[in-house]
């Protein structure tokens, strides 16, 4: 089966005083690195970074295994870049969906969430029971799912709607998933 990654990383940063989260450094390197690889490593095979608010530097700073698509319409909200996305990866049998500000992600958690994924099911996983990312999508449901997404939402509304067929994946000792929202936030990432 083949397999992309999706990075959500169009946003313009507000909550962080319109910082691209994708340049934030993360041991020593954009942040954006640590997710891609994680994505490549865990068992992707192309990485597609769906860029917006900042889109010239983030797409500068793409690694190599990764693809910048441009989202003129980020400032719509999220289902915009996940449409984007979803339609770039459209050669794909499935797509591991992430957001960028997650610095927790590990190759370990990619491959462990891979792994429990079936066909014609939402492969989501929790932490501490509080649901997260990345979660795993069947080509067809990412479709479905983007072409349902209004504004920030992304595939939130799409998982609710199909409960009987997402499958909750515990990964508590995985990784930390915490997310970069605050200047708080940035701080622990350090």
């Amino acid at each position: 089966m083949s397999t992309a990654g999706i990075v959500l990383a169009a946003g313009d940063g507000s909550r962080l005083g319109g910082r691209a989260k994708a340049l934030l450094p993360h041991r020593g390197r954009p942040l954006l690195h640590t997710v891609a690889e994680a994505l490549l490593g865990g068992g992707c095979d192309e990485v597609v970074v769906v860029v917006g608010a900042f889109g010239e530097e983030v797409a500068a700073a793409c690694p190599e295994g990764t693809v910048a698509v441009r989202n003129p319409d980020w400032a719509e909200g999220m289902s915009t870049s996940l449409r984007r996305g979803v339609e770039a990866a459209r050669a794909h049998d499935r797509v591991v969906l992430t957001v960028v500000d997650f610095p927790g992600i590990t190759t370990g958690l990619v491959r462990h969430v891979l792994e429990a994924h079936r066909p014609g099911t939402v492969t989501l996983p929790v932490f501490a029971d509080r649901p997260g990312h990345p979660v795993v999508f069947d080509l067809a449901d990412a479709r479905t799912a983007a072409g349902e997404a209004t504004g920030d939402e992304g595939a939130r509304s799409f998982l609710a709607r199909n409960r009987d067929r997402v499958r909750r994946v515990d990964c508590t000792a995985l990784a930390d998933a915490g997310d970069v929202d605050t200047s708080e936030d940035l701080r622990r990432l350090r």
